[in-house]
């Protein structure tokens, strides 16, 4: 049977449209149990003529429905009901995603987009297209430098949306994967587009042969029509400067490096050249990741003795220009054109820098966080 209705104790009306029929009936008798009415179709193809949006609270769209499907559906249930919430889920989350919208507990805060247009210097319409998408990568790289102090101060990173933004947005700060990737997420939810957020396990700067690393760089897929785009601005001085596609091998020349993103046995393989050899960043989970996923790997990230931001001051920044990144006393200006420029500061001239090349607002408090990372520089690190 491809349609079923299961009545709860309430009175909210749910249609549930997807593909899988036992995943179908898991996800309906779970949103029954919770005491919702709920109706459920793995033939969409069907349900603008079967079901009338105003019959209806919610609509929830499954992920295996073809993106033209969704799109026509979108567009007939919104004309017959204006009131209607249209959502998109995921199986594993479904019934959490539709009774959290429901009691309109958004799954993340909303941003202010008007600040964060501000912050980053974008001006164009807030529409979700590739070319949104592209501008956007771009400026705010350039604007939000990625920095990881607090971790080296020891204070921690708090993912809290309202302390991201304060930090981020209002304060001039920077940070690092969860933050910056986690602020772009809800910058991009808030203007349409449709974004996971991935976890990753670094390969960046781990010897030939090495054991794995723990999963600990967050990034973005971004789907637009059909496409998934991988989106990060939180890898420092090496992550890709532009949208990547993620369905092709061929390799995708940006205004830096030219990248690549393998199929990697149950992972993404995504890497990088400026010439030869290819060099492997992270190898990137397909799996969406909830904002609590995040938290444990943010604590490990910020806390363990190992994490090499608790022992090294990693500061980078992305223009038109170049690539800018600073490790603890070196900093390395990479050119698109492909000249580089290294120089070595003294804690003097890595305070200027950090004002002056990176815009950051220097606090009294990080000299001695940066002088015990400067003295305790003994070997050689890659740089962020």
């Amino acid at each position: 049977m491809s349609d079923f209705t299961i009545t709860g104790h309430g009175g909210v009306r749910v249609l549930v449209l997807g593909r899988a029929q036992e995943v179908m009936e898991t996800v309906c008798a779970e949103l029954a149990d919770a005491g919702l009415q709920v109706t459920g179709t793995v033939e969409p193809e069907a349900a603008e003529v079967r079901y009338h949006a105003d019959g209806f609270d919610l609509i929830a769209f499954g992920r295996g429905i073809p993106a033209r499907i969704k799109d026509r559906l979108k567009r007939v249930y919104s004309a017959q009901n204006p009131y209607v919430r249209l959502l998109d889920t995921f199986a594993p989350r479904a019934a959490w995603q539709i009774l959290s919208a429901l009691e309109d507990g958004p799954c993340a805060p909303p941003v202010d987009l008007d600040a964060y247009c501000q912050r980053i210097g974008y001006r164009g319409p807030r529409t979700p297209t590739l070319k949104t998408l592209h501008s956007l990568v771009e400026l705010h790289s350039a604007a939000i430098v990625f920095e990881a102090l607090d971790v080296l101060l020891g204070h921690g990173v708090d993912l809290d949306p309202v302390a991201v933004d304060r930090k981020l947005i209002a304060s001039g700060r920077g940070g690092y994967c969860y933050e910056q990737n986690g602020l772009m997420k809800r910058v991009l939810m808030a203007m349409g587009f449709e974004v996971d957020g991935l976890i990753a396990r670094v390969r960046w700067g781990q010897p030939p042969g090495a054991a794995p690393m723990p999963r600990s760089h967050m990034a973005l897929r971004v789907t637009i029509d059909a496409v998934p785009w991988l989106v990060d601005v939180g890898f420092g001085g090496w992550g890709p400067s532009a949208p990547l596609r993620m369905d092709t091998v061929t390799p995708q020349a940006t205004r830096h490096e030219t990248f690549r993103v393998l199929p990697f046995g149950d992972s993404l393989m995504v890497q990088s050249r400026s010439s030869d050899p290819w060099w492997s960043l992270y190898e990137l989970s397909t799996e969406p990741q909830l904002a609590a996923d995040f938290e444990p790997f943010n604590w490990y990230t910020a806390t363990h003795p190992g994490s090499p931001f608790k022992r090294s001051l990693m500061v980078a920044r992305t223009t038109s220009a170049g690539r800018f990144t600073l490790l603890n006393d070196r900093l390395t200006i990479r050119r698109p054109d492909g000249e580089i420029h290294r120089q070595t500061l003294d804690v003097d001239g890595i305070e200027a820098t950090l004002r002056e090349t990176f815009s950051l607002p220097v606090q009294p408090a990080w000299r001695s966080a940066i002088q015990q990372a400067v003295a305790s520089d003994t070997e050689p690190a890659e740089e962020a």
